[in-house]
């Protein structure tokens, strides 16, 4: 498995979120506090984009019926033991890099 890259450190600022399609995967990139955390873009419940929801600290969201999730864990916060799949993130001269499996 290999580092992909996404996107520039600056094109997500603190509180913000970005998706990025990286082969059949679609990921979101969350900036917490200045740390990338990349999660499935799909909200488990009904499958909208977690890219359009409204990131409060580390939690996301979703635009369509409110489930929140903890961006840094993927956990659904009201189930825990359920939640988005993750993805490690790594920085390399200010460039954003995930890694998803083939």
């Amino acid at each position: 498995m290999k580092f992909v890259e996404t996107y520039s450190l600056h094109d997500i600022a603190p509180g913000k979120s970005r998706p990025v399609r990286i082969g059949t995967t679609d990921i979101v990139l969350f900036n917490v506090d200045g740390t990338i955390h990349a999660t499935e873009n799909s909200c488990l419940h009904g499958g909208a984009a977690l890219s359009g929801g409204r990131l409060c600290g580390k939690v996301v969201a979703c635009p369509a019926h409110g489930w929140r999730y903890d961006v840094t864990t993927g956990a659904l916060l009201v189930a825990p033991e359920k939640g988005l799949r993750t993805f490690p993130v790594r920085i390399d001269d200010g460039k954003v890099f995930v890694q998803v499996e083939a």
